[in-house]
């Protein structure tokens, strides 16, 4: 089918002028493969052979890419890469090309060329060859301040920084002090390897307490024993603070009662113990710890998230005059979020307000959200998706099919090149309208690129057309395998969207792969129960295999909770390890309290989407076994 979609694409081109370098027998197909093989020559260094068949693709829409390939690997090329650069100003490439040659410049030290060259970027090499080139040419004190930066950011930083950071070192702001900033900026970074490395560049005597520090980073609940620092170390109070915040991370209660005992024996900064206390807090409350409502409350004037948590720590007590006391305290943009708004309406239910509950509840139910949701099922109503399609006109989408950066995108599709296709979408997104946007949109709908068609229709802020942003994608494989699991397809439907967004080939960072983004090690384990041979990870990008153990791997995860969705969901984005230590220990939570409650932020957002996608699936595809209180079964202790 996208083939079908490039032949129609070059029809285009021909009726509106534009031609190949090649007869008029020459058909796409072929100017593909000599496309691939111009790559070919490329890799195995055949210039000769590149350039006679590169002047034949010239009109091509893959040509700049094909021939950034070429220069990137002949950065010397000045006069073809500047002339790249002009040729082809609006191309993704050319700002790749640009960056690539910077670099080139600046590890050659051409630097009067590097000068002329640079632009302003994100690129921390690139920033560090430019205070390179601006102390060369005698603009001392602007590099070093730069350097500076760059020392203290208490990052790994390229190898372009090290020259940088040598003329620092003999600079005459250089001292002990700033040496121990990079270090302890390290440390708060996490980067224990930079701050080893830093230590050495301290005086001999100064070592000995940075590897006090040190210690105490890897082992902070150690802060808690009688120590020498702890009576005679200018910075004792700094290096309690530091030990104090790691040791939450792990152990907030202990961290808590150790931080209480020994405070007042330390001289630490207002910003820093206001800090601790922020961080001690919400520790507290992530532990569902009771003593979290007080301790945010200090916050709870200006701290966004600590206000959030103060409400959270009043729901796990089912305090509901705390509730309404914490959702007074939220700031004016929160409280209009249907989140809060649908808190407000449980709290004034509980209490004596239960009409304005009920006034409050009519209006969320007209929301398309979890809470909308929600709401609309304790009114006992139908949830309302209020779809709207969007409408685009023919000729908008034939205007954007022959821009050429869609052609470019097509291309990149039709030679199998998925990475660089999306990375070239995004780039053609640049500068276009809301209206064009949409027009892409329902472009890459046609395209049978749903993954691109949900995020371009987002971008757009087009949020009601629901076969836009819900596709039937994989439809037929879908519900076989729902069925096979005894699973309400809309499950299945609703975790494909919120994992992969129907992308076969997505792919994480952790190393998920596919439509359920299952890992590679999960489904060579899933191979051995089902008894069949795992010979290939990248079998998973295949959507029968992915959707066959995605499945059966969920239905799993459901039947060691219980059958109870909203904790499957939890863990099978979190894991069930985690999941069973944020099940209550002493008390039986409603549903929509431990949803609220999950520590993880990503796990929260990922629960409340996929429950409200499943019940979107669930009117697309016209069923109605999925109900809001399947997944709000109370959850018992742990």
């Amino acid at each position: 089918m996208r083939f079908a979609i490039g032949l129609l694409l070059l029809t285009n081109l021909l009726a509106s002028g534009i031609s190949f370098a090649a007869d008029s027998a020459h058909s796409l197909s072929a100017l593909r493969k000599t496309f691939l093989q111009a790559e070919q020559y490329i890799k195995t260094d055949r210039d000769d052979d590149y350039f006679a068949l590169s002047d034949t693709l010239k009109n091509y829409p893959l040509y700049p890419y094909l021939h950034y390939q070429w220069l990137s690997k002949h950065l010397d090329e000045e006069l073809a890469i500047t002339t790249f650069l002009h040729d082809y100003p609006h191309s993704r490439y050319t700002a790749l090309l640009h960056n690539k040659w910077l670099s080139h410049l600046g590890h050659k030290q051409q630097w009067l060329n590097f000068i002329r060259q640079y632009q302003k970027s994100d690129d921390v090499a690139l920033q560090c060859y430019f205070s390179q080139a601006q102390y060369l040419a005698g603009q001392g004190q602007a590099a070093m301040a730069a350097a500076k930066q760059f020392w203290l950011s208490g990052k790994t930083l390229p190898a372009a920084c090290d020259r940088l950071f040598d003329w620092l070192r003999d600079w005459p702001d250089y001292d002990a002090e700033l040496i121990w900033q990079r270090f302890e900026n390290a440390l708060r970074q996490n980067n224990a390897p930079l701050a080893k490395q830093t230590l050495a560049l301290l005086p001999a005597a100064e070592q000995i307490m940075a590897e006090t520090w040190l210690k105490l980073h890897e082992r902070p609940q150690l802060v808690k024993e009688p120590a020498a620092w702890k009576r005679n170390y200018a910075k004792a109070g700094a290096l309690f603070a530091h030990a104090i915040a790691r040791w939450t991370d792990n152990d907030p209660l202990a961290a808590v009662r150790t931080w209480d005992e020994q405070k007042q024996r330390f001289d630490i900064a207002p910003a820093l113990q206001a800090e601790i206390e922020r961080r001690l807090a919400m520790g507290l409350a992530l532990r569902r710890d009771a003593r979290a409502y007080a301790r945010l409350t200090q916050f709870a004037g200006s701290d966004p998230s600590a206000q959030e948590w103060r409400v959270r720590s009043a729901l796990i007590r089912q305090n509901w005059a705390d509730v309404l006391a914490a959702l007074d305290d939220l700031g004016e943009a929160l409280k209009t979020q249907d989140k809060w708004r649908y808190w407000r309406a449980r709290a004034l239910a509980a209490t004596v307000f239960k009409q304005e509950a009920q006034v409050l509840l009519e209006e969320l139910a007209k929301q398309r959200s979890f809470y909308g949701f929600m709401a609309a099922d304790r009114l006992q109503q139908k949830i309302e998706l209020n779809h709207q399609a969007v409408n685009v006109a023919e000729n908008d989408l034939e205007q954007l099919r022959r821009n050429n950066e869609f052609l470019v995108v097509n291309e990149l599709f039709a030679i199998d090149r998925r990475p660089e296709a999306t990375r070239q979408w995004w780039h053609a997104m640049n500068g276009l309208s809301p209206h064009q946007l949409t027009v892409a949109a329902k472009l890459a709908e046609h395209a049978q690129w749903p993954a691109l068609a949900i995020a371009t229709i987002a971008k757009a802020n087009q949020w009601d057309d629901m076969d836009l942003r819900f596709p039937l994608s994989f439809s037929t494989q879908i519900i076989e395998q729902a069925n096979a699991q005894a699973l309400d397809p809309s499950l299945l439907f609703a975790l494909i969207r919120q994992e992969s967004a129907f992308d076969e080939f997505a792919g994480s960072s952790a190393g998920a792969i596919g439509l359920m983004q299952l890992m590679p090690a999960t489904a060579r384990q899933i191979a051995g129960e089902l008894k069949e041979p795992w010979n290939n990870d990248f079998n998973l990008v295949m959507p029968a295999v992915n959707l066959k153990y995605g499945s059966h791997y969920f239905k799993k995860i459901l039947n060691r909770f219980d059958g109870h969705p909203a904790l499957a969901i939890a863990a099978y984005n979190a894991g069930s390890q985690r999941v069973k230590q944020w099940l209550p220990k002493n008390q039986t939570l409603p549903a929509d309290i431990w949803i609220e409650t999950i520590p993880y932020k990503e796990t929260r957002t990922y629960v409340t989407s996929v429950i409200a996608y499943a019940l979107i699936y669930q009117q697309r595809l016209q069923r109605t076994g999925l109900k809001v209180t399947d997944f709000l079964k109370e959850v018992g202790p742990g």
